[in-house]
């Protein structure tokens, strides 16, 4: 009889988790009353079928699924406001019913994760954890070193896309080879010094000319010269000596180091040292073996200059050496200056070139030692360094047997020490304990990391890379976890140069950066776009987030500012004062500048665009994503595409089609929700020029002024987008909640759910005291049970 109570009792439990108690008296009434007619068998609006949804809790897409009607009845979107609205206690009621249901299944839905999680390293931090293992710089991004990583709305560290294929197993094994090749060579790499004068060569027969002094290169737009040649990869410095002439008002001259092989610039900067002054680069770069050329990236388009035949640079005998001395240039060549003596054209003027490499840091070479035994009764602990490190984590002496065994075998086949002690190593790079990150034990399970996978947790957070000698000693103490240690290592981490990797990789995971470009804009339309401006783009939105972070300011300034960080390139096309320095820089901005925070940047308003014109839809999709943490349901199938105006209508903007199209009955309640999101930024064009009308090529009349006039989904009316940033600063508890999402979408690798969400809102409503400031939040967040949970 027992046993009959007890298999009863069971499935009444089961029966109970499938079918709740009370939906058909007190949720089901109100969904026939309000809801089911949009979201039944016949229609689905925004793809979502409410009478079919099931009702067991206990399954994670689910409860996901009832957390979504949830967020929509309390946010006031369901029912839409054209239909029948709710009383506040009814709408209460169904709220108040389906968050405890979701409450009751947490625990059952936490149970269904598995006792190990694994997260394999994306390709950039796998390259960033070679280096600081080893010391050894590995171009990830190589063409064929590794497949590119799958993302997740832009984030590409999420673990379940990031899955394991024979062809990603066959890359590490090379990449393995590789990286110990290069940092145990048989023969340390010579290191090769080289040097290229613009009067190299040319000595004597300058001087029968009667030519004295610096004779220079001068780079014109879109053209440069082979400069220097790498044969063995490595870290190279690289010095130089140039100078430029930018035209009045005109753009100014860029460098560019152009890899051959890579077909990418490898180093970029303007130039806007005077003549009479030039100004000497010194800096170092991690290259891969090609040629590399030193190219004056303007476009041709923006000079302007015909069809003429291009000798004035070094074709014909033509020589420069000054502006003011035009004697010795070919006398059929381009006109370089005008009667006032002005440059005409963006020039480089490069005097000489040097470099050296590969070279090796002595850091580098401390990451090294101990790691190769002088003898083979050293093997297992110049393994187990290795291993310690590569795995991050104590290893298991069974573990090294399998490694020694490997050397055994070698020796045993006739190979000699070096190479059978070389075959372990590269097994331990090639083991997945070294590529995935593991949490938790098939022993015993665990709700929280222990302190070695906290370590790693949060050293791939900020650094993107594997933790450091004091963050190992802080794991082997057992004290990590500790609020107070953990506030420490945190703030170490963010003191640490290479903090920049996070500085730099989570806003351009979480703003979606990657697209910026993939449609590149139609220069019949856009003659001043260059590839340096897209590169400028992105690195003002980059380098805005690492101000932001720096400085330790509010996340406000992330929806307005009255500043941002630009190059003379980026301030040029924002119609800036010139700047007078090289580099990105922080600017203050006034009014009429239409500029500040990062909704008005050019990138986030170019990767809402296509080649040729905005996309106001795009631009609203992309907002409620970054900004609101929501993703809209995608179109419904079949939807005509706006068709250009008729020649024989008048002008009609890209809003006036959409108002249009809206009112399809299909449409109309996702666009009502979408469409004020992206109207806000109607006076930007598709590479983020200001304008005040839109430039409409086919129909009648002249081209309609634009319309940036919007409301809220709470309201809330707005005309333009400083208004509607000025909206949003108002009431920043979303948009603080959402970014906290995001940061944790990042950290923790994984899409945030249902379960997660009460975590999620308590971090933000700890960081609001501190008024949302960045290291705050990051603080308040590092510290929560969420960031230490399983």
């Amino acid at each position: 009889m027992l046993l009959i109570a007890l298999i009863g009792n069971c499935f009444a439990a089961n029966t109970w988790a499938i079918e709740p108690a009370g939906y058909e008296q007190q949720v089901l009434p109100f969904f026939q009353k309000y809801c089911l007619r949009c979201h039944n068998d016949k229609e689905q609006q925004g793809e979502f079928r409410l009478d079919t949804l099931s009702r067991d809790f206990t399954v994670e897409d689910k409860a996901q699924r009832w957390g979504e009607v949830v967020f929509r009845m309390n946010s006031a979107e369901m029912p839409p406001r054209n239909e029948l609205q709710p009383q506040a206690e009814e709408l209460g009621k169904v709220v108040d019913w389906l968050a405890a249901r979701l409450k009751e299944g947490e625990a059952a839905r936490m149970a269904k994760r598995g006792p190990v999680s694994h997260y394999r390293l994306s390709r950039e931090e796998y390259g960033n954890t070679v280096y600081d293992l080893l010391g050894v710089y590995y171009d990830v991004n190589l063409p064929g070193a590794f497949n590119e990583d799958p993302r997740w709305h832009g984030f590409e560290r999420i673990g379940s896309m990031l899955s394991l294929s024979p062809s990603h197993v066959d890359r590490y094994f090379k990449a393995a080879e590789i990286v110990l090749d290069r940092a145990f060579p048989a023969q340390p790499p010579k290191i090769a010094k080289g040097r290229r004068d613009a009067n190299e060569g040319r000595e004597s027969w300058l001087a029968e000319r009667g030519i004295t002094g610096r004779v220079r290169w001068p780079l014109w737009p879109e053209k440069g010269i082979g400069a220097i040649t790498t044969s063995v990869p490595g870290t190279y410095r690289i010095r130089m000596q140039l100078s430029g002439l930018q035209p009045p008002n005109g753009r100014t001259p860029h460098l560019s180091l152009w890899h051959q092989q890579l077909k990418r610039s490898v180093f970029d900067q303007d130039i806007l040292a005077p003549e009479d002054k030039p100004v000497i680069l010194d800096f170092e770069l991690d290259l891969s073996p090609g040629s590399l050329s030193i190219v004056n990236e303007v476009p041709r388009a923006f000079t302007d200059v015909g069809n003429h035949t291009l000798n004035v640079l070094n074709g014909g005998g033509s020589v420069f050496t000054s502006s003011r001395e035009t004697r010795h240039l070919n006398p059929t060549g381009y006109k370089l200056f005008d009667d006032q003596g002005q440059a005409l054209y963006p020039l480089l003027l490069l005097d000489w070139v040097e470099w050296e490499g590969p070279l090796t840091s002595e850091a580098d070479l401390q990451k090294r030692e101990g790691l190769i035994p002088a003898t083979q009764l050293e093997a297992r602990e110049g393994l187990r360094k290795l291993a310690t490190r590569a795995w991050r984590r104590p290893v298991a002496d069974a573990e090294l047997d399998r490694y020694l065994k490997v050397v055994d075998d070698e020796l045993a086949a006739g190979e000699k020490f070096p190479i059978a002690y070389r075959a372990a190593m590269v097994g331990v790079l090639t083991s997945k304990n070294f590529y995935y990150l593991e949490e938790g034990s098939p022993e015993q399970r665990r709700d929280k990391v222990n302190d070695w996978e906290l370590a790693s947790r949060l050293s791939y957070f900020i650094w993107g890379s594997m933790p450091d000698e004091e963050m190992f000693a802080a794991a082997r103490s057992g004290q990590l976890h500790q609020p107070e240690v953990l506030r420490g290592q945190l703030a170490r981490l963010l003191a640490d140069p290479k903090s920049e990797r996070f500085a730099e990789s989570f806003p351009r995971q979480w703003l979606q950066l990657h697209r910026v470009g993939i449609f590149p804009p139609d220069p019949r339309l856009f003659p001043d776009y260059d590839n340096w401006l897209q590169t400028s783009m992105v690195l003002e939105t980059t380098h805005f987030f690492g101000e932001v972070l720096n400085k330790n300011l509010s996340l406000a300034e992330f929806l307005d500012s009255d500043w941002t960080m630009v190059n003379p390139r980026l301030a040029l096309h924002y119609k800036l004062p010139p700047l007078h320095e090289s580099g990105m820089q922080r600017v203050a901005l006034r009014p009429e500048d239409h500029r500040g925070g990062l909704l008005t940047q050019a990138a986030v308003l170019m990767l809402t665009s296509d080649g040729t014109r905005h996309r106001p839809v795009h631009r609203g999709v992309w907002v409620s994503e970054a900004i609101f943490g929501r993703t809209p349901p995608p179109p419904p199938p079949n939807v005509e595409p706006l068709a250009p105006t008729p020649s024989n209508q008048t002008k009609a903007t890209i809003r006036m089609q959409l108002d249009a199209h809206a009112t399809h009955a299909t449409c109309a309640s996702c666009h009502q929700k979408i469409d004020p999101l992206g109207f806000a930024f109607e006076n930007f064009d598709a590479i983020g020029q200001w304008r005040t009308e839109e430039v409409v090529p086919a129909g009648k009349g002249a081209n309609p002024p634009v319309n940036a006039t919007g409301k809220l989904p709470g309201g809330r009316s707005f005309n333009g987008a400083a208004e509607f940033k000025q909206l949003l600063k108002q009431d920043i508890d979303p948009f603080a909640e959402a970014f906290v999402e995001q940061l944790a979408t990042f950290a923790l690798r994984r899409v945030m759910t249902i379960d997660d969400r009460a975590q999620l809102k308590l971090i933000a409503a700890n960081s609001k005291k501190d008024d949302y400031r960045l290291r705050a939040v990051i603080e308040n967040f590092v510290t929560s049970d969420l960031f230490q949970k399983r």
